[in-house]
């Protein structure tokens, strides 16, 4: 069982991690802001009706593969909304929105990348500690480990990232940060959360409850008599309103609520689980460059529906499309580095590639350089189309 000693330790760790990987990726979205086409984010903020520095953001976000273009926007503009409401609005000045644009968004690069990840990866040895329990009958060693490991989880991991949340976030309260952090730790939409939050509350109530009673009443062990505390101040803590809670019991609750890793079926020896690979140990290929992606997705979307791979295909293309031009490739370019990656990786028969450069470009100087972007998608699609799925079928 950890001291209170040791999880101070562990809370300032978590607190100098998170204040670096902030610096940084502040630093980041602000250099790379600049480099993004004036014209692209005016575009998604017409679409979208917001500012023009939360585009941009929104953007760099959305090409990181972090969230969707549509999410991203959303969560700035409920916060905008928020603080709008509480009196605290941010001033209608650009420097003021992209500065706040640029704090907001090195959370969701936080939170939606390196939290989540790092989170899933400790969480592994929780779930196969609490997946060899048996409820029914829990020995007190057994009670006594998995508070302790759930302890160091939620005050050790993510109370310190509750805490700074609600520090930089004015007059926000625990119902708020749980708003924030839980759809990132689950995968659910705001509505799923706030539907099944007060059962799981009540679900997450009932698991200490368990092993409060498997720890018998005081003892004269310090160790035992700190958990009973523990559990009866979280078990008390965890009936007040969301937009009160105490920021352990906030902390444990989103531990109860996060998916538990699964183990992988049958782990007998003499059964094979997963693939052999000879790139790395991974059972997939390496993911580097957008090509990587974009010849993975034509072969998904063949599986498809034509109109479900029309969408599908031609949003995964307008993301490398970005990613090449975010990369400084001028958009005839774009079309050809595509058409000549998926030819030589999908072993394509096509006819010449100059006549093929050779009429992109007719085409794209026969529109208004605002409708390039998508018309460069279109070429790409119509390629992929044609030489990637009719002529296979043919």
């Amino acid at each position: 069982m950890q001291t209170e000693t040791d999880l101070e330790k562990l809370a300032v760790s978590s607190r100098q991690r998170l204040t670096r990987e902030f610096a940084e990726k502040y630093t980041n979205l602000q250099e790379r802001s600049r480099r993004i086409s004036v014209v692209e984010a005016k575009k998604i903020a017409e679409e979208y009706s917001c500012p023009l520095q939360i585009a941009m953001i929104s953007y760099l976000i959305n090409l990181d593969g972090i969230l969707s273009l549509k999410d991203a926007i959303l969560y700035f503009m409920t916060e905008l909304n928020r603080r709008a409401s509480i009196g605290e609005e941010i001033p209608n000045i650009p420097g003021n929105i992209m500065e706040f644009a640029l704090l907001e968004g090195r959370w969701i690069e936080y939170v939606y990348g390196s939290f989540v990840r790092n989170f899933d990866f400790k969480l592994r040895e929780l779930a196969n500690l609490e997946g060899a329990i048996d409820e029914s009958n829990i020995s007190l060693e057994k009670a006594i480990h998995v508070v302790a490991s759930r302890t160091k989880l939620a005050e050790g991991y993510l109370a310190p990232v509750v805490e700074a949340w609600l520090s930089d976030h004015p007059k926000s309260n625990t119902e708020d940060a749980l708003m924030f952090l839980g759809p990132a730790i689950t995968r659910w939409k705001s509505a799923t959360l706030k539907g099944r939050v007060l059962h799981l509350r009540r679900r997450c109530q009932a698991l200490f409850r368990i092993l409060r009673k498997a720890m018998g009443g005081p003892t004269e062990s310090a160790t035992i008599d700190s958990s009973l505390k523990r559990l009866d101040t979280l078990i008390s803590d965890l009936d007040s309103e969301l937009n009160t809670l105490s920021i352990p019991a906030l902390s444990h609750l989103l531990l109860h609520i996060a998916p538990k890793p699964t183990g992988r079926g049958d782990k007998s020896s003499f059964v094979e689980v997963g693939a052999g690979s000879t790139r790395g140990g991974k059972t997939e290929p390496d993911m580097v460059s957008p090509f990587d992606f974009l010849e993975r997705d034509v072969y998904l979307a063949k599986r498809r529906s034509r109109d479900e791979r029309i969408a599908y295909l031609t949003e995964r293309i307008e993301r490398v499309v970005r990613v090449l031009i975010y990369q400084g490739i001028p958009l005839q370019d774009c079309v050809m580095m595509c058409i000549r990656e998926l030819n030589d990786r999908l072993k394509l028969d096509i006819p010449s590639l100059d006549e093929l450069a050779d009429k992109t470009e007719e085409r794209l100087n026969g529109v208004a350089s605002d409708n390039r972007n998508s018309l460069v998608v279109q070429i790409i699609y119509e390629y992929i189309d044609e030489y990637a799925y009719e002529a296979k079928t043919e």
